[in-house]
């Protein structure tokens, strides 16, 4: 049985009621971005208060705040993937459909321009095989680069502050390395692992400004 044909019309309201719906659900994407954000703040200022109420609390608290906060960034970029997944979608109805409405009272729905067959066809691939827009690194250094940045060097300022003053305030460099041992292990380790970490930071920050997800795709930066 052949399929029913719809008209014009018709695909504008199924047009109009699925922009609707994409819309709301990036929106709902958006919101758990920010809410995973807001615990990630909120839990940076629990740390640092927590680890400087009492000079009895260990240095390697701090390190326990770092994995903590970087589970949140892990969560946060599995988020980040489905939002921008979806917002491609928004950003190319946005830029096609809802672009020829407002600039030009038009719908580029026939299939024979090149306009409208190419949006139609994009959204519909998109629909029937969906897929991520960017990998699980890019939507890590992406999110980084955002927010998480300035909370992992203020969580790391706040463990050296750590090392420096407690349980008194160091007065040389062997002071110091003594502070920062853990167990066995000589200070040094901690203070490279530390600037490892910090590496690593400035690596996927820079790797964040080069990534491209699917809002870049479809509305590339000037």
């Amino acid at each position: 049985m052949n399929d029913e044909k719809l008209s014009r019309s018709e695909i504008v309201t199924a047009l109009a009621h699925y922009y609707r719906a994409e819309v709301q659900r990036s929106l709902a994407w958006r919101e758990r971005l920010d809410r995973t954000t807001n615990w990630a703040v909120a839990g940076t200022a629990a740390f640092l208060g927590f680890g400087f109420s009492h000079p009895e609390i260990p240095h390697l608290f701090f390190l326990f705040g770092l994995a903590i906060l970087y589970l949140l960034l892990f969560v946060e970029a599995r988020r980040f993937r489905f939002y921008d997944a979806y917002e491609y979608r928004v950003r190319l109805m946005n830029q096609n459909m809802m672009f020829s409405i407002i600039s030009q009272g038009t719908l580029p729905l026939d299939p024979l321009g090149d306009e409208g067959i190419f949006w139609r066809a994009e959204l519909a691939s998109d629909l029937r095989y969906p897929q991520y827009k960017m990998s699980l690194v890019e939507a890590l250094a992406k999110r980084l680069r955002a927010n998480y940045i300035y909370l992992f060097l203020v969580m790391i300022a706040g463990w050296i502050l750590k090392l420096i003053s407690h349980p008194h305030n160091a007065q040389n460099w062997q002071e110091f390395l003594v502070h920062a041992r853990i167990g066995p292990l000589p200070g040094i380790l901690t203070l490279l692992f530390l600037l490892a970490f910090l590496l690593q930071l400035f690596y996927l920050a820079k790797r964040g400004h080069q990534s491209h997800g699917g809002r870049e795709i479809i509305h590339p930066k000037p």
